[in-house]
């Protein structure tokens, strides 16, 4: 939702792409298309500078070099499924071997079992003061034997717990990694969906209160193309903070996609969503940009949002698709502004420059 008509940024997304394959004569593979989609819409900030530097050294993009820009669009993923496995396999493998230490110290304690269960009967017996003493020190070697076993074990069980630990902490890592946006550090698409439709089915549960808001940065691609993609990576920096340091800890920024973002925010009535909406577009419009590398001044950025209050038998589809219908409101109206779903714009903004 980057204009004023009635495409969505992933169509625009999508025809660049093809424009793109069509003037680097490139072959429209699926691969192929989804390197210039990516670019397109700037989401993978690797990609984008080694395309823009194949540009400005007036080299073609031939089949090698796109398939070295496919394999950066599936590495991460890929990396992160092999650390999440093979965290998995280290962590069944040391939970294999405590139980099989386990199991010989059962076998240990069973064998002493059955060392004291022969004490008894030869003390229940006849038996003289020579028998009696070696009795004493069979109770006193078969002791001494089971304290060592069950001091090893004791060793072995703590020094297991802590590699336990670690791992555990690994696989946690590897999943917030793979639910979080790489730059602006909050939930990326995956998580959203996943928290959206946990969210939605705890309202439709309980009755309780949840909005969505989805949310887009003014001409983005314009500023991107202006001041180029690093520029535009900090913008995007700088709204996912945002995001993050004003909602509440039960709420979840996410970036949804290109230049839109998102806030599911359960337990939350229209009109609070639509204040915290409305402070979060004031801070990001308050920011002065200046970029990193030149101390340039960039000027400001605005954002347009649109907010959708749950209601019984709402999907994740339908409640992205009020909230979107939402956003485009705004962006109709002028931008800058905040509008709830099925109705009127909620606030009267400064005059929007983006």
């Amino acid at each position: 939702m980057t204009s004023a008509t009635n495409t969505s940024p992933a169509l625009e997304y999508g025809a660049k792409a093809m424009q793109l394959m069509g003037d680097n004569n490139v072959e429209p593979t699926p691969g192929a298309y989804g390197v210039w989609y990516a670019y397109a819409s700037g989401e993978n900030p690797e990609v984008n500078t080694k395309i823009n530097e194949r540009f400005e050294a007036s080299k073609p993009f031939d089949s090698p070099f796109m398939y070295e820009l496919e394999s950066l669009l599936s590495a991460p993923e890929e990396q992160l499924a092999d650390s999440t496995i093979e965290a998995g396999e280290q962590l069944t493998g040391k939970m294999d071997n405590v139980i099989e230490l386990i199991a010989s110290v059962s076998g240990d304690t069973n064998r002493f079992g059955k060392s004291m269960q022969g004490v008894s009967d030869a003390l229940t017996s006849e038996i003289s003061a020579a028998d009696l003493g070696q009795v004493v020190e069979t109770i006193v070697a078969a002791t001494k034997q089971m304290e060592t076993r069950s001091r090893e074990l004791e060793e072995k069980l703590t020094e297991s717990k802590s590699e336990v630990e670690e791992l555990r902490s690994n696989l946690a890592q590897a999943r917030s990694e793979a639910l979080t946006d790489q730059l602006t550090g909050i939930a990326n698409r995956k998580a959203f969906d996943e928290v959206l439709l946990s969210s939605i089915a705890e309202a439709s549960q309980n009755g309780s209160e949840m909005c969505l808001a989805m949310a887009d940065i003014d001409f983005f691609k314009k500023f991107n193309d202006t001041f180029g993609h690093q520029a535009g990576d900090q913008v995007l920096r700088l709204v996912g903070r945002c995001l993050s340091n004003n909602v509440k800890g039960q709420d979840t920024p996410a970036r949804y996609g290109g230049e839109e973002f998102a806030m599911i925010l359960p337990n939350t009535v229209l009109e609070d969503a639509l204040k915290l909406a409305n402070h979060i577009r004031e801070t990001v419009k308050s920011r002065e940009l200046v970029k990193k590398s030149t101390g340039e001044n960039l000027g400001r950025v605005t954002m347009s949002l649109g907010v959708a209050q749950f209601t019984m038998g709402d999907t994740p589809q339908t409640m992205i698709a009020r909230a979107d219908a939402a956003l485009y409101e705004a962006k109709e109206q002028g931008r800058n502004r905040v509008v709830a779903a099925d109705s009127a714009a909620t606030n009267e903004p400064a005059q929007a420059t983006g």
